[in-house]
């Protein structure tokens, strides 16, 4: 239900400049265009990225899985923990949490960002909004495939934290990673790299840590599932906003779409 409300939210956002707000220079189908041009760069560039990965990335890789197979280990206990939490104040700052890593939010808030940038004629605004739907979108799909793909079944099925049903489809088995915990993380580190400000970073990953927690404290999630889940979400995001999808040589990755004799002609660099 609120997949299709997001859904229609983000046709509202991206729909409603076409018609309102007419552009200089370009028109606002070759921005839009221009834009989805460089989105879908953006994403062949975040799928390649491990291939061009040096040392330090390989070492903050293995940090990651090393943290997550801790927090596996201690996911029961993690989970009886929060279990004995519960009071009206907690129950309000998590729904909060919930609510921020809920796929509106950043539909909203992108869409936003987008169309206000349009109508200001501000590129950096109108990227800041491509950026926030970047990064949803492709941690959204890395962490889809992998719930899929694993199947772990979520602490209130009460199975334990041990079990899987890999490629499953059912919503009560596919716990790992947090999808809330993705978006939150995904879009909190578009805004706090285009904010550059430490103050509004610091809040940012506030509510974004309150999101992945809210999901252990929901029983949705294990804590090793929201980790991993607030990972994906943040180094996508980072990518995207902070310039390191660009090759240190100056050389995009990407689609590039060039005329040819009679036909139109696709390349695709790694």
């Amino acid at each position: 239900m609120l997949n299709k409300f997001a859904i229609k939210i983000f046709i509202l956002f991206f729909l409603l400049p076409v018609f309102a707000f007419p552009q200089e220079g370009k028109s606002i189908f070759q921005i839009i265009g221009s834009d989805i041009k460089e989105s879908v760069n953006d994403g062949i560039r975040v799928y390649s990225s491990p291939l061009h990965w040096k040392e330090k990335d390989g070492i903050t890789f293995g940090v990651l899985a090393l943290t997550s197979a801790a927090a596996y280990l201690k996911d029961e206990s993690v989970r009886a923990y929060f279990g004995k939490q519960h009071s009206d104040v907690n129950d309000k700052i998590m729904d909060a949490g919930k609510l921020y890593g809920n796929l509106v939010t950043p539909v909203i808030i992108g869409g936003g960002i987008y169309s206000a940038g349009l109508f200001a004629k501000n590129e950096d605004i109108r990227i800041t909004g491509r950026m926030v739907f970047e990064a949803v979108l492709y941690s959204g799909l890395i962490t889809t495939i992998s719930k899929t793909v694993l199947g772990r079944a979520r602490p209130y099925k009460e199975r334990g934290s041990d079990y899987f049903k890999p490629f499953n489809i059912d919503d009560g088995y596919v716990s790992m990673p947090s999808g809330h915990s993705t978006v939150a993380f995904a879009l909190s580190s578009v805004l706090a790299n285009r904010i550059h400000n430490v103050y509004a970073s610091i809040g940012l990953y506030t509510i974004a840590g309150v999101t992945a927690l809210s999901r252990i404290y929901h029983d949705q999630h294990w804590a090793s599932d929201v980790i991993l889940g607030s990972a994906i979400g943040y180094f996508v995001g980072d990518f995207i906003s902070s310039g390191s999808n660009k090759n240190s040589q100056g050389v995009k990755h990407g689609l590039n779409i060039y005329p040819g004799i009679g036909t139109l002609n696709l390349r695709l660099s790694l």
